[in-house]
């Protein structure tokens, strides 16, 4: 493995301790992808900062807010980053009234209105809203059983590009159509299919990327995960113009993770450890898409990798939602 991997990695390990450790009694589920967020900045947890947070969004919320729901822990460390708790929370709070007046309430409201903050000037707020409403529509149209909460958020990552909302439909439609046959849940292939309508390569090429990348995971025993967590092999499609090197260094990551405490069959289980293994490769890519932009050529904005890591992210999300729902 990769020097600066297997850091990346023994930080990620480290920081899911540490987050263990001093979060108890939140949901474990959200602990690997909060260590993830901590992991890709190259910075230790800082637990203290977290539960500051945490506090700062209780005091500011109300008793039944949608922030006081199981992606609490995962908001609370984002925002733990940013310099100015209160401050980021207030803008993250205006953020969240214009969206609630075109959504639903959800658990992932909340986090849209951070990224909205992270990627939008505050005077084109309301215009990424209601962008993004319209996108939500538009998919809603065009998959009305599957369409759901966590689309929302994707609907707002779609918004914050450049992309018209016709575009995006309909590039995420040809994959959707590309991809249906490949994998039995139709409401994966609609999650992936919105982290690759982001992509500038043609539909058909990245399509075939996200296809071998599984498959050729599946053949070296790594098996991925065929529900929302698909959206995550979107982003490594968009990063990476080495498939084969791409497949050894999620293997590798793997393994390692597999012989480090907690992420064994008694953890947090095979299917979310290589969903983590595959994230902490991308945060990898993407820093080396960042440093030299031009060498890759399927993507022609760094803000689209970024939108795609955030992407990535709701997926890792709304994945630990659905296994903690499962278990109650």
């Amino acid at each position: 493995m990769d020097n600066t991997l297997k850091q990346r990695c023994e930080l990620f390990v480290k920081n899911r301790d540490i987050m263990k450790e001093n979060f108890r009694w939140d949901n474990s589920q959200l602990h690997p992808l909060c260590a993830s967020f901590y992991t890709e900045k190259g910075l230790e947890v800082d637990a203290f900062k977290i539960k500051l947070c945490k506090e700062v969004i209780k005091n500011n919320t109300g008793i039944f807010s949608s922030f006081k729901g199981t992606s609490l822990l995962a908001l609370a460390t984002m925002i733990s980053l940013e310099d100015n708790i209160e401050n980021t929370f207030q803008e993250v709070l205006k953020i969240y009234d214009i969206l609630k007046k075109e959504f639903r309430s959800s658990e992932y409201l909340p986090l849209s209105a951070f990224i909205i903050y992270k990627m939008v000037r505050g005077d084109d707020y309301g215009r990424v809203v209601i962008k993004a409403k319209d996108i939500y529509q538009k998919m809603k149209s065009e998959h009305p059983f599957i369409t759901s909460g966590e689309d929302c958020g994707f609907a707002v990552l779609f918004a914050i590009s450049d992309k018209t909302s016709y575009a995006v439909i309909e590039e995420m439609e040809k994959c959707y159509e590309l991809l249906r046959s490949k994998f039995f849940s139709a409401n994966a292939v609609q999650s992936i299919s919105h982290a690759l309508a982001l992509a500038e390569e043609e539909a058909i090429k990245k399509c075939n990327k996200v296809i071998e990348i599984f498959d050729s995971l599946k053949e070296r025993n790594c098996k991925f995960g065929t529900g929302v967590e698909l959206s995550i092999l979107g982003l490594l499609a968009m990063t990476t113009d080495n498939i084969y090197q791409t497949i050894i260094d999620i293997v590798e990551v793997n393994e390692f993770l597999h012989f480090s405490k907690g992420f064994g069959a008694l953890g947090i289980g095979k299917t979310q450890r290589i969903m983590y293994a595959a994230i902490l490769v991308s945060q990898e890519y993407k820093n080396q898409c960042t440093e030299n932009a031009m060498n890759i050529a399927t993507i022609n904005s760094i803000t689209s990798i970024i939108i795609a890591q955030h992407a990535a992210m709701t997926a890792a999300i709304a994945a630990s939602v659905a296994a903690s729902s499962s278990s109650n």
